[in-house]
């Protein structure tokens, strides 16, 4: 009898009431072409197929944010690693 009141009760009550709340983050207008050219760098990662999952972070490209989905890792050079080394810039064993 418990359960079967249970169930009525479940049953007539509403459904809870959710309000939407906006999103008022907006990106900058420059960012179009970097998140477009990101996810186009992705597509040809992932062979053309949509990625099955994102990570839940915050990943910026000159100051957008882009998403990240799992398994993507994007083959940016180190910080430095574009620049020609020098002949003098490496430590020299010589006395």
């Amino acid at each position: 009898m418990i359960l079967a009141l249970l169930a009525a009760a479940t049953v007539a009550a509403p459904p809870p009431r959710t309000e939407l709340m906006p999103n008022l983050y907006r990106q900058p207008a420059y960012c179009g072409s970097i998140v477009r050219g990101e996810l186009a760098r992705q597509q040809v990662a992932f062979d053309g197929h949509p990625p099955a999952a994102q990570y839940a972070l915050y990943r910026t490209l000159d100051g957008c944010s882009v998403p990240t989905p799992v398994g993507y890792h994007p083959s940016y050079p180190p910080p430095g690693a574009a620049q020609a080394s020098r002949r003098g810039d490496a430590p020299s064993n010589r006395r």
